[in-house]
């Protein structure tokens, strides 16, 4: 759980770094403008803030992925995504250095981030097995949707990281539902940002089917209802990024919607983690989910 919610808090100072424009606070890798320890500048500090997050992190995920190995190997369920973790380590480590060392390529950063997201659902997996107990939680019907929920969700995250990496995040200037007098196409860099809010509906009308499946007894009813929640407030959250435009809240809401973008993956992650790993269950009858025999 403390490396899930690191890894969170990871993905959240990174939007952080984002919304402050302090990507290049520190020119040079591994070291900050020289120094083990940034002056106290304020970008400087907010740049650093990142990289040693994702130092605490990688000492959470080693840690988990050697308890998982010596101790849970035949536990495929916890072992597997906290080995696909550990590797997303290095990989993510080069592809931070190179977005400093070429100041901020907008498809290096797109990718750092997906990534980033990938790695985080890892995290999440491992912890939603740790804590799973033995009897069934969902029918295969659930799960099968909590999974194109899931391909849904990772679509969605690509595309914001297109519109991030495009500079389209203002594309569709303060309208909404419309995109410069539209609703399918706004033209140009705004495309990007209409599939990215056509997207963001599927996700949520998917998250909707969960949530009244999950109240019908076919799946655990406390994530659904969390992940419906995260995805409402993240709609939320996006659509008055959109009508604040570029005044002083512009940051803030910049910040948040990655901080909202992260907590509604973690929840559908864990989702499909909880409901994946009890694949033995028969359909429910009279709105009970019972074991296979």
């Amino acid at each position: 759980m403390a490396s899930a919610a690191a890894s969170w808090a990871l993905v959240v100072v990174g939007g952080v770094v984002r919304a402050s424009e302090s990507g290049l606070g520190c020119p040079d890798w591994p070291l900050c403008e020289g120094r083990p320890i940034p002056k106290s500048d304020k970008t400087p500090i907010i740049e650093f803030s990142h990289r040693a997050t994702a130092a605490v992190v990688t000492a959470l995920v080693l840690l988990v992925a050697v308890m998982a190995w010596r101790t849970y190997r035949a536990r495929r369920d916890i072992v597997v995504p906290a080995l696909v973790a550990l590797g997303f380590i290095p990989f993510q480590a080069v592809l931070g250095a190179i977005v400093v060392w070429l100041e901020l390529p907008g498809w290096i950063v797109g990718i750092h981030f997906v990534i980033g997201m990938v790695f985080m659902a890892a995290t999440v997996a491992t912890a939603a097995a740790s804590f799973r107990g033995q009897e069934p939680v969902a029918t295969a019907g659930f799960a099968a949707l909590v999974r194109w929920t899931l391909a849904a969700g990772f679509a969605l995250v690509v595309a914001g990281a297109v519109v991030v990496s495009a500079h389209a995040d203002e594309a569709c200037g303060e309208e909404w539902p419309t995109c410069n007098g539209t609703f399918v196409s706004g033209g140009g860099d705004a495309t990007a940002q209409v599939i990215h809010r056509l997207l963001a509906y599927c996700v949520a009308a998917l998250v909707v089917a969960i949530a009244v499946q999950a109240w019908r007894g076919r799946g655990p009813r406390g994530l659904s209802t969390a992940a419906l929640l995260a995805v409402a407030a993240q709609l939320a959250i996006g659509i008055t990024f959109v009508l604040v435009g570029e005044g002083s809240a512009h940051g803030p809401f910049e910040a948040l919607h990655v901080a909202g973008a992260g907590t509604a993956w973690a929840l559908l992650a864990a989702l499909t983690a909880h409901a994946a790993a009890n694949r033995r269950v028969v359909p429910h009858v009279h709105g009970i989910v019972t074991p296979a025999h």
